[in-house]
């Protein structure tokens, strides 16, 4: 893949994986950022391997790598959000809306930092990497019936936060729902 072509996906994704890493670090905006430059750092040295198998869908590989990446970040007992510190979404009109996105990043934050491991784990691979309860079962060496107990916990926590995270643009329709 040339220079222009991994610029462009760089300029259309990194604001994505920053506020995908956002929510599996639990508001750690630093980490956040450092999370999506490792991503895309390895998907650089992916391009740019011969020898590796082709990847069809980079969105899709760089929210997986991301969440993975972010995943192996120490916990932080403490959230700490700033909203100093957050993303303002390039459409934003109007300073009621950008107050109602702050928040929803606040608890979303805070309910992802509360889940015990293994749920946020397996609920960040899911939801936000975006991979099939097999996939996830298969990353974190468990069963699928055992990812599926996680994923029912994790999502009892989040659920009623679904509905505003899609219009964040963090998760889109066919995310966060139940998959096979």
């Amino acid at each position: 893949m040339s220079q222009d072509a991994f610029d462009s996906l760089y300029r259309a994704r990194y604001g994505a994986l920053v506020a995908k890493a956002y929510l599996v670090v639990g508001g750690r905006r630093d980490v956040a950022e450092d999370v999506a430059q490792q991503a895309f750092e390895q998907c650089w040295r992916r391009m740019n391997d011969p020898a590796g198998p082709p990847v069809e869908h980079w969105d899709r590989w760089l929210a997986k790598v991301t969440v993975r990446i972010a995943l192996k970040q120490p916990r932080k007992a403490e959230v700490v959000f700033d909203p100093g510190q957050h993303d303002r979404a390039a459409n934003l009109l109007d300073l009621a809306v950008e107050v109602q996105l702050k928040e929803v990043y606040r608890r979303v934050c805070e309910e992802m930092a509360r889940l015990r491991q293994r749920p946020r784990r397996a609920m960040a691979l899911s939801s936000i990497a975006g991979l099939s309860t097999a996939e996830v079962a298969q990353e974190m060496g468990l069963t699928q019936s055992t990812v599926r107990v996680y994923l029912a916990e994790a999502r009892r926590a989040l659920e009623p936060l679904r509905v505003e995270l899609r219009q964040l643009g963090i998760v889109t329709e066919g995310e966060g729902k139940h998959r096979g």
